[in-house]
């Protein structure tokens, strides 16, 4: 019984319960703020940051660890803007803003209850089968304050197919599994206080950073570097 339990789990394709959250907190905040004229914000006609984030770090799911890195390119277009200040806004719903390629994906688990059969506490470990790169529905926004020299972020990122994992079970051996992945980029999670980076020049944003999610999300440190250029 222990074990047909733990395969279910194992093999069910979900998304973590604390991305649901973040989405949802994120949701609630841009409708909140308003969202821009929508054919304003797909033209870009306020320009478009587009570049690459290179994120890692683990989070806590199913009694284990996962421990990931990804490369992620995304287009993030001006939705609003004046002379003080510009913002991003995303939303997908049909069109990704956002490809990551996956080059580590790690998951490292083991029961809480020994098996009533011996005694011993079942676990498990999955590693991505080979670097694979997978569109991703993006939600959050990008903040810039021209006066201060600062900008702020916070997007949720949710692929929209899944990744390959090949698994070891320490009682039942080899199997694989399909994985929904998701990340979080920028300097804060949305309904915490925005987190400022400063810039240099408003046409190209770079920074290296460690977000430090809430203990409720289930996220730990996230090492970032990212590299976004504005394009009119």
């Amino acid at each position: 019984m222990q074990q047909t339990l733990w395969q279910d789990r194992a093999d069910g394709i979900r998304w973590p319960q604390s991305v649901f959250q973040m989405l949802a907190l994120t949701v609630v905040a841009m409708g909140c703020a308003g969202i821009p004229d929508e054919a304003q914000a797909k033209s870009g006609k306020l320009g478009v940051y587009a570049g690459t984030v290179a994120v890692s770090g683990t989070r806590m799911e199913n009694r284990g660890k996962e421990t990931y890195h990804a490369d992620v390119k995304i287009s993030l277009p001006l939705t609003d803007g004046n002379d003080r200040s510009a913002m991003a806004e995303l939303s997908d719903v049909d069109k990704p803003s956002a490809t990551a390629l996956i080059t580590q994906w790690e998951v490292v688990g083991k029961e809480t209850v020994p098996d009533e059969r011996d005694g011993k506490l079942d676990s498990w470990h999955c590693s991505i089968a080979a670097p694979t790169e997978v569109p991703m529905n993006a939600s959050g926004v990008l903040n810039l304050d021209y006066r201060a020299k600062t900008h702020s972020m916070s997007i949720a990122l949710v692929a929209t197919r899944t990744i390959p994992l090949k698994c070891t079970h320490s009682r039942t051996g080899a199997y694989k599994k399909d994985l929904v992945v998701s990340l979080v980029i920028g300097t804060t999670v949305m309904g915490d206080p925005f987190k400022e980076l400063p810039f240099a020049d408003p046409a190209r944003l770079t920074a290296t950073y460690k977000l430090v999610p809430p203990v409720e999300t289930n996220f730990g440190p996230i090492a970032m570097v990212w590299d976004l250029r504005l394009a009119r």
